[in-house]
């Protein structure tokens, strides 16, 4: 249905409102986009008739006099994308509805091939087609992916320091499909998809932070993703956290990642691994090229004093990092993504390094640290909610 531009852009709002408040009343969402209620009534009566909302029933905690508020939520499979994750270690595909529910999904590990030899284009569009084909009674709308860097849409291209990814033939994927598609940094992504439909419905700044191989934040501030167009903000790896560490390759000493993120701790364990006979290491891989960061998990829970140490300096430096940034950034939450840290007995020692070294930060409110399940679907998930931040 064709909607004046000023129409157009009240329902884009509305929509944005009960995806991320919902359930909500109409006369709530006139007030907190003061929009009359006239409006609010005309336009999410349309979206009903489009069944992309639907009514809950009454507010039963609204307890004043007169009629109860009638509360509205996003309608399950209205719409259905397609979200793929480009990483260093996997593909990873799903297929979600306009509610972030997982109908399918796929994931190839690095095991399979060696991905700077065979993850050419051709290889990626025949996977993506095959589950293209695979989810087709379902009239996916748009796809997504997830990238491993930053998106330069003039060169159709991917901005990294990964001299893999800066040459990998995005155009070629981009032109070969018919469906829309919208690429974006796999980080970002997966900010916009906790946003939309996320666990917590308030509609809050938060920080999201996500260790992997490497490591990178966002944040989210108003309902947008902070500095969009500047790929420098983010980088929180190359924050240098001791200026007498070791030299990252970005060409500073001490940078975040070379104590926290995934690819320097494993480095790490490998020297051990090649120097230290007793290890624990040597007893749960056969050489030091198959261990990864749960074998590196494993020996610290064995009492490996070598992964320990490791271990423990990554958390110190990390907890270190996020107290600087809950002093420069308005956050309510703080989103962590770690397949290290979502080892229960890690995520507690991270907080309690945070609670340590945190005097300053009683002046403000407490916030919410919130370890966020890691799972290599995430990315991929989250550029489903591209499609839908982009399709709104």
């Amino acid at each position: 249905m064709y909607l004046p531009k000023k129409q157009g852009i009240q329902k884009t709002r509305i929509l944005d409102k009960i995806y991320t408040k919902g359930p909500i009343s109409r006369i709530d969402i006139s007030k907190e986009l003061s929009i009359t209620p006239a409006t609010v009534s005309e336009i999410t009566n349309n979206l009903i008739k489009e069944n992309h909302i639907h009514e809950l029933g009454e507010d039963e905690k609204y307890s004043k006099p007169g009629r109860k508020k009638i509360l509205l939520a996003i309608s399950p499979y209205h719409n259905y994308f397609i979200g793929v994750e480009l990483s260093d270690n996997f593909l990873s595909f799903c297929l979600s509805d306009n509610l972030g529910t997982i109908i399918e999904q796929q994931i190839l590990h690095h095991n399979n091939w060696d991905y700077q030899e065979q993850l050419t284009d051709t290889f990626f569009l025949n996977k993506l087609n095959q589950f293209i084909d695979q989810c087709t009674e379902y009239n996916p709308v748009a796809i997504g992916i997830a990238i491993p860097g930053h998106y330069d849409p003039v060169n159709q291209t991917i901005k990294t320091n990964n001299p893999f990814w800066q040459t990998f033939p995005l155009k070629n994927v981009v032109d070969s499909i018919n469906l829309p598609i919208y690429l974006k940094n796999n980080v970002k992504c997966m900010a916009i998809a906790e946003r939309l439909f996320g666990d917590d419905k308030q509609d809050k700044n938060f920080i999201f932070l996500h260790v992997r191989r490497g490591m990178f934040c966002t944040y989210m501030y108003n309902g947008e993703i902070y500095a969009e167009t500047n790929h420098l903000i983010g980088e929180i790896g190359h924050t240098v956290i001791n200026p007498n560490g070791e030299l990252c390759e970005c060409g500073k000493r001490g940078c975040l990642q070379t104590y926290t993120s995934e690819s320097w701790m494993i480095k790490k364990a490998n020297l051990i691994y090649e120097n230290i006979p007793h290890t624990f290491l040597k007893q749960l891989v056969s050489e030091k090229e198959q261990i990864d960061i749960n074998t590196l998990i494993k020996a610290y829970q064995l009492g490996d004093e070598g992964s320990i140490t490791i271990i423990n300096q990554a958390i110190y430096y990390f907890s270190i990092a996020i107290n600087n940034l809950l002093m420069v950034m308005d956050s309510d939450i703080v989103y962590i993504h770690s397949e290290l840290l979502s080892e229960p007995e890690l995520a507690d020692l991270l907080i309690k390094y945070i609670d340590e070294n945190a005097s300053l930060l009683n002046l403000q409110h407490p916030k919410q640290r919130i370890f966020k399940p890691y799972n290599e679907i995430n990315g991929a998930l989250g550029a489903c909610g591209l499609c839908i931040s982009e399709t709104l």
